[in-house]
């Protein structure tokens, strides 16, 4: 029989987990949050919502390490702003814009890119530091644009057609897709996307 102490502290941890990474005031972990309307980003740790010009210095950094690794994020940034900072936050805001359990910085490193699309067709869709996975596996444009399709339940036939390719060969792509996400059906499919915020 487990302890009530032992109960209390696996019901906290329960609680915690479903908590936006950042909030509770224990958390010394970044989250980061994008604001879509004016693609700026907050972020929280320990509890409290920072501007982004207030961050660290030394997590403005690593966040700018990653940008100069990445091409064709410089690319697509320095088309919409020249000053240097707000570049910074559009990069953080398309890799890291989403509200989610696990954090972006932590213990001072920062993470994967999160599964987190401004739009659909996201500029940031091109960038080598940009995945979006399923069960930690990139997906292609094309498996991506299939999982957006049966998201919007639009029929096989429509998506064949969209994808200018046979009936047979789409069911391969998401025989394929289904197997990526470990599951063997639409219904336990599409779940498993929202659960990994595709």
């Amino acid at each position: 029989m487990i302890s009530t102490d032992a109960n209390l502290r696996k019901s906290h941890l329960l609680h915690n987990q479903n908590r936006v990474a950042g909030t509770l005031p224990t958390d010394r972990n970044i989250e980061f949050i994008g604001i879509p309307a004016t693609m700026e980003v907050i972020w929280f740790q320990y509890g409290n919502q920072h501007a982004f010009n207030t961050l660290p210095n030394e997590i403005f950094q690593l966040l700018a390490d990653r940008y100069h690794t990445d091409e064709a994020a410089q690319t697509d940034i320095s088309e919409m702003t020249y000053d240097y900072d707000r570049q910074i936050e559009l990069y953080t805001y398309f890799v890291f814009g989403d509200a989610d359990f696990t954090a972006d910085v932590i213990d001072g490193e920062l993470q994967p890119a999160e599964n987190y699309r401004h739009q659909l067709n996201c500029i940031s869709l091109n960038w080598c530091t940009k995945d979006i996975t399923l069960n930690g596996i990139a997906l292609n444009k094309r498996e991506l644009l299939i999982c957006d399709m049966l998201l919007e339940n639009d029929t096989d036939k429509l998506m064949a057609h969209r994808l200018g390719i046979a009936p047979a060969t789409l069911d391969h792509h998401k025989r394929n897709l289904y197997k990526k996400a470990g599951v063997d059906n639409k219904a336990a499919f599409i779940i498993k996307l929202f659960k990994e915020r595709v």
